[in-house]
């Protein structure tokens, strides 16, 4: 469904489910989009007509189809170049073979998405202002979700468009390796500080107006799991895959998938508190407090 939320700016929510995310079309003097992750309902847009298409990040579920803007300057934050050339980044699985050895075979059906190419045609910046004629468009670097992830606000119309700032009951979603989580909530308080009226997000399909709460909200869900987490390792000293099993992050681990990204998540918490002072490895993966 193409939703229009100001003279020349539309909101592509997805018809389709997981794997896919909204997008954002400016059809301007230059049009823009942003994500090609809404599926088939991308067709309306029409892709091959687009100038430039910047993609939030390199999750799959938002540069799925960036190969049918076929005439578009393909933009990302330099800090998601990296991900744009391995398929473990696209698909969120780096780091699998460390925390799911025995279950990486499953999760690579020969479906033909593995030998497409992604390519970069260049960079966006934060602060840089995008000027496509009559709508402006403000980048804003939000890293946390990955290194490099990027928001966008645009002004005259007071509208953000987060990304995988996802708003979901299941957010938020920091399972890269090495994420920075102090970094994750000051990108939502970056958000909350700008005060836009209304905000979008790549995975709920509505316009959420008045969007300071439910993004406070949001964020602070990051401290409720890390004191799970302490209060867990103070009784209980425990390696993460024990800490996994106590799905102190997601009630259901309805697929490994699912596991692998609870544990990617828990061991950024505990290296986090481990930098805080407020844990630490007591002996070889096993983790408690001080």
């Amino acid at each position: 469904m193409l939703v229009q939320v100001g003279n020349r700016l539309h909101i592509v929510f997805t018809e389709e489910g997981y794997t896919f995310g909204n997008c954002v079309l400016v059809d301007d003097d230059i049009r823009i989009m942003i994500d090609s992750g809404a599926g088939k309902i991308l067709e309306q847009t029409k892709p091959e007509q687009i100038d430039v298409l910047i993609n939030t990040h390199h999750h799959y579920d938002h540069i799925r189809d960036n190969n049918c803007f076929t005439n578009a300057r393909i933009l990302l934050h330099p800090l998601e170049h990296p991900g744009m050339k391995s398929l473990e980044m696209i698909m969120a699985l780096d780091g699998w073979d460390e925390l799911m050895p025995r279950f990486f075979a499953d999760l690579a059906p020969d479906t033909g998405w593995q030998d497409l190419t992604w390519t970069v045609d260049g960079e966006i910046s934060d602060s840089q202002l995008i000027d496509c004629g009559t709508t402006k468009v403000m980048v804003i670097h939000t890293p946390g979700h990955s290194k490099g992830h990027c928001s966008f606000h645009f002004p005259e119309e007071d509208l953000t468009f987060v990304g995988d700032i996802c708003l979901t009951k299941v957010g938020p979603w920091y399972g890269e390796p090495n994420t920075d989580l102090s970094a994750f909530m000051d990108s939502i308080d970056r958000i909350i500080n700008l005060k836009p009226s209304r905000v979008v997000s790549s995975h709920v399909n509505e316009v959420i107006e008045d969007p300071i709460q439910a993004l406070r909200e949001y964020g602070h869900r990051i401290i409720l799991r890390e004191q799970r987490i302490i209060k867990h390792i103070k009784k209980n000293p425990s390696t993460i895959d024990q800490l996994a099993a106590k799905h102190l992050i997601y009630r259901v681990h309805q697929s490994p998938m699912i596991l692998f990204w609870e544990k990617c998540m828990l061991k950024n918490h505990l290296e986090r508190l481990i930098l805080l002072g407020q844990a630490e490895e007591l002996e070889d993966g096993v983790y408690g407090c001080l």
